[in-house]
């Protein structure tokens, strides 16, 4: 998680890029998945521009501060990446 008084400064999308290079070159994934909830406009941008796919919503699926939320899910595969 970002500090609030980085937010819009890009380190976001320069990190996950980062990490999914990491991935695929050192650990050898083939496939990287992410979510937010789905009220995290920010984060779900910030996935779409790094590459990922939206795949999908999943319903109600965590607890959060009395209230079951939604959550976005992502991927990006390694032959899509490059």
């Amino acid at each position: 998680m970002l500090n609030k008084n980085y937010w819009g400064n890009g380190f976001a999308s320069e990190a996950i890029k980062e990490v999914i290079k990491f991935g695929f070159e050192s650990v050898h994934l083939n496939r990287i998945e992410g979510g937010c909830d789905t009220d995290n406009i920010g984060s779900g941008k910030v996935m779409l521009k790094a590459g990922f796919e939206y795949e999908g919503t999943l319903r109600k699926n965590e607890f959060i501060k009395g209230e079951f939320r939604d959550t976005k899910v992502f991927s990006i595969l390694k032959m899509n990446f490059y």
